[in-house]
């Protein structure tokens, strides 16, 4: 009808009237254009309205500005110089500002890892060289620290020090005496030690035989006294390691170098046919052991080996219930080691002076 109308009346028809409500379409810009806007349509007209005034554009996250036509010969100059230098990070570039969502999910992260890069850089760069040592922070009433522990006194020093009473000495000159002392007494075992290697014959002195004993009790000099004993001519040098291992029950390292400085094949060839025969009853273990070495007990046997010898008369110690005879072989001839053990008693073992 409205064809019919117009065409009747001999106007030209318009955008309006070629759409089914009377309305013009809105323009459509193109998609470079800077001036692509929504257009506002007024409901029941059948013109379009005027076209209102641009709504301003905002700036999305990331996209740089225009350059003005005026600049664009200046940048590209510029462009120019830095290409070879910033081309990747322009391709970078170009890839955020195409997509704005990736960017903004991507800036807060970037912005905490270059935070952090920041702070580690200044915490680092106010650390401590590797090897080498901050120095203490001076004070003007800082008391001097005392000579090293390594610097030993001289004697005059330790002559004054000797000279003061105890309780009148601080703890370090305390502990500066007894290492002085305790270097004194290892210097002069150690020059003992030196004198009987030269001269064996030493070990006659009722003297030196009691000094060496009284060596031997000192864990600092026991080795020198040991190693002196065992350089005697024979048979007071074994003589003397075998009271030092046994004149006591208590087990210590002067005890177990004594013993093993008897039973080697130096000193135990020195050793008296009574000590062998005290030396053999220690290391026997079996009943026939002992029968064997009876006949040189009865023959050399001192007292020494009595207390060795008694322990043979006892008839109980072995089997399940430590109740059957250990020496049952020894019970054949029941004189033999009665005779054995009186023999052994009646000559009497080197005795030396205890310190």
């Amino acid at each position: 009808m409205s064809e019919d109308k117009a065409s009747q009346n001999g106007g030209s028809r318009g955008e309006a009237d070629q759409t089914l409500m009377g309305v013009a379409p809105p323009k459509i810009e193109s998609a470079d254009s800077p001036l692509r806007s929504p257009v506002f349509v007024r409901s029941g007209t059948s013109i379009a309205d005027a076209e209102p005034a641009p709504v301003p554009r905002m700036a999305l996250p990331g996209r740089s500005p225009r350059v003005p036509a005026a600049d664009s010969d200046a940048a590209v100059q510029l462009g120019a110089k830095q290409a070879p230098a910033t081309n990747q990070g322009q391709v970078a570039l170009r890839y955020v500002e195409s997509h704005p969502v990736l960017w903004m999910l991507l800036a807060p992260g970037l912005i905490a890892v270059t935070a952090i890069a920041l702070l580690h850089a200044g915490g680092t760069s106010h650390a401590t060289e590797p090897g080498r040592v901050p120095a203490p922070p001076s004070s003007a009433g800082a008391v001097p620290s005392a000579a090293p522990i390594g610097d030993r006194p001289s004697a005059s020093e330790l002559a004054k020090l000797e000279s003061r009473p105890p309780e009148s000495l601080s703890a370090r000159e305390l502990a500066m005496l007894a290492d002085a002392r305790a270097d004194a007494l290892h210097e002069s075992a150690r020059a003992l030690r030196v004198k009987v290697e030269g001269n064996p014959a030493l070990g006659k002195d009722p003297a030196l035989q009691t000094e060496l004993l009284r060596l031997a009790d000192d864990a600092r000099t026991s080795n020198d006294a040991l190693a002196a004993m065992a350089a005697l001519e024979a048979p007071t040098g074994a003589d003397l390691l075998y009271q030092v291992w046994t004149r006591t029950a208590v087990r210590t390292d002067a005890t177990d170098l004594a013993r093993s400085l008897v039973y080697s094949a130096e000193v135990r060839a020195k050793a008296s046919p009574a000590l062998g025969v005290a030396l053999e009853l220690r290391a026997a273990e079996s009943c026939e052991q002992f029968k064997a070495i009876l006949p040189k007990a009865l023959k050399d046997g001192d007292r020494r080996a009595v207390l060795l010898l008694s322990k043979l008369s006892s008839k109980r110690g072995c089997g399940p219930k430590k109740s059957a005879d250990c020496y049952s072989c020894l019970r054949e001839g029941s004189d033999e080691l009665k005779a054995t053990v009186s023999a052994a008693k009646s000559r009497r073992s080197p005795s030396f002076s205890e310190p």
